[in-house]
């Protein structure tokens, strides 16, 4: 059975992220991201690109080519729109779904789906701090998507660590925010500023 605050917590994680790349100026696709080696284009491409598996992955297809091999040469203006197509249709994937006790095969590996959902929120979360830092933007979060999301990291921070999805955790004090938790849990430092 699903739990009931991952498609409200997912749809959350979603706007976030819209918010974000909706915000990113002409100038700014080519400044660095906390993700080393990332500029804006980069980082909004691969999220772009998760979010375009969703479908295909909750149907049991095969994801390869889900979204253009040339992305690279997308405008700024260009990936906004492919944002909009590939999250509105993961969204509508996501919500339309009913088999979450059958699993899922995601990178090759057999996972529960809601284990999936609860990825692809971490992601969008952690993402879209990457992207208002990177283009100097508010980086607050609503407190019940940072709460949620954490919960979830902690639970399998081991599995994602392994998989080398993110860079090691970083130790952080024991009485601290969510928001900077979950950030050391994925290897980011919460005051990241560009050099």
């Amino acid at each position: 059975m699903i739990d009931m605050m991952l498609l409200p917590i997912y749809r959350s994680a979603v706007r976030q992220f819209d918010v974000r790349v909706r915000a990113v100026r002409d100038e700014q696709w080519s400044l660095s991201t906390p993700d080393d080696g990332w500029d804006v284009h980069r980082l909004v491409r691969h999220v772009i690109a998760g979010q375009a598996l969703v479908p295909a992955v909750l149907a049991g297809e095969p994801t390869r080519g889900s979204f253009v091999h040339d992305a690279a040469a997308l405008t700024g203006t260009q990936l906004v729109q492919e944002w909009a197509k590939a999250s509105s249709t993961a969204v509508a994937a996501l919500t339309a779904f009913d088999s979450w006790d059958r699993p899922i095969s995601v990178a090759g590996t057999a996972s529960p789906p809601e284990d999936y959902g609860w990825r692809l929120v971490n992601e969008l979360t952690v993402h879209a701090w990457d992207l208002a830092r990177a283009i100097n933007a508010p980086d607050e979060f609503p407190n019940d998507l940072l709460a949620y999301t954490l919960e979830q990291a902690k639970k399998s921070s081991d599995s994602w660590s392994a998989s080398g999805r993110y860079a090691p955790s970083i130790p952080v004090p024991g009485c601290t925010d969510d928001l900077t938790e979950l950030l050391a849990l994925t290897g980011r430092n919460r005051w990241w500023r560009r050099a």
